[in-house]
């Protein structure tokens, strides 16, 4: 099988791709490799699970850490963080591909009831973080936001939604959960439901597995530093993030959700170019569509990968904000690139 060599780059959770075919053979047991690859990292978490499909079937899996919860594995969801983000964008992108929404919809149109000065921003721009919507401006209004409280997004706006905006140059971004949180807010807006889970459900159909962050939440222990250790403290939500960092999964949801992706079954993949959000590309040297996207946070960290052609779908999950996933998800995604299913 063909090795596909690839260099990845991340700023702020956001993935950008290259990918070329090198042509070196893959070894077997393609197991072993994949578990060292994955022992030395997961060492750093509490608790990191990994999933990997290729053609809609787990090729591998595997649960590490020093205190992981070995009755669950891999089912077990955790906070996701800015995975979310990338999940938002393909419900808004298969709005428009199966409802007409039109992307360049000014924002104010679906709800009058926001700012004045949100006249020129629209849907597209708030997908490009290219609205100027501010980001988090210190811990402290992570945590006041994370304190929060929210039952639907509207909940949440507002935190921020009063505050200036500052929109980039030219095709610059300006990366803001908060605009994805009214991204969110917006998407309830559209679908007419009652919950972000309906609206995304409403968008992306059975391909849809996530479920929102709350208070009773079944998910992982969170384990966060805020400067004095690891600690684990209870009931670290990241609720009224929503769409913009707020879902569970598990690492076996989201390749479920990455192979829907590259399988064609939650956007048509003949406009790949033109999906909304700087998480997918196309490499023309291997002729390589891919999505790619981080998340992290003090409490979990997340990585989502996809290689289209191959149907290769990575999925990491951790439980606190430990070494970043993104070089071990591009080692697992190259090790299966091309690895055929095994008949039962």
């Amino acid at each position: 099988m063909l090795m596909i060599g690839s260099l990845l780059t991340a700023s702020a959770g956001v993935a950008s791709l290259w990918l070329g075919m090198a042509g070196q053979v893959v070894a077997p047991p393609l197991a072993d490799q994949a578990q060292a690859a994955f022992d030395p990292v997961a060492r750093t978490y509490p608790a990191l699970n990994a999933t990997v499909m290729v053609g809609g079937e787990i090729v591998w899996e595997s649960e590490g850490g020093w205190e992981r919860d070995d009755a669950d594995g891999v089912d077990r969801p955790y906070n996701v963080y800015s995975v979310a983000k990338m999940l938002t964008a393909l419900a808004y992108a298969r709005l428009e591909q199966t409802d007409g929404l039109d992307l360049d919809t000014p924002v104010r149109q679906i709800d009058p009831d926001l700012p004045a000065h949100y006249d020129a921003v629209t849907l597209r721009s708030l997908l490009e973080h290219q609205a100027g919507v501010r980001h988090y401006t210190s811990r402290a209004d992570w945590i006041s936001f994370s304190d929060r409280r929210c039952e639907t997004p509207a909940d949440a706006l507002g935190h921020f939604i009063d505050a200036p905006l500052s929109p980039p140059e030219g095709d610059e971004i300006a990366y803001s959960t908060y605009g994805y949180v009214l991204l969110s807010h917006l998407l309830v807006q559209l679908t007419g439901t009652d919950s972000f889970d309906a609206a995304m459900r409403d968008a992306l159909g059975d391909t849809y597995l996530a479920r929102r962050d709350s208070d009773d939440a079944e998910k992982a222990t969170n384990w966060v530093d805020l400067g004095e250790g690891p600690q684990t403290i209870d009931g670290l939500s990241a609720e009224c993030k929503f769409g913009a960092g707020g879902l569970l999964a598990s690492s076996r949801e989201l390749a479920e959700m990455g192979h829907a992706l590259a399988a064609g079954e939650m956007v048509d993949l003949g406009g790949w170019t033109e999906l909304p959000g700087p998480w997918a590309g196309h490499a023309p040297e291997a002729d390589l569509h891919y999505a790619a996207h981080s998340g992290g946070s003090p409490g979990g960290r997340s990585f989502m990968l996809i290689y289209v052609e191959p149907q290769v779908s990575v999925a990491l999950t951790g439980n606190a904000d430990s070494e970043n996933l993104q070089a071990l998800s591009i080692e697992l995604a190259d090790l299966f690139a091309g690895l055929e299913p095994a008949d039962e």
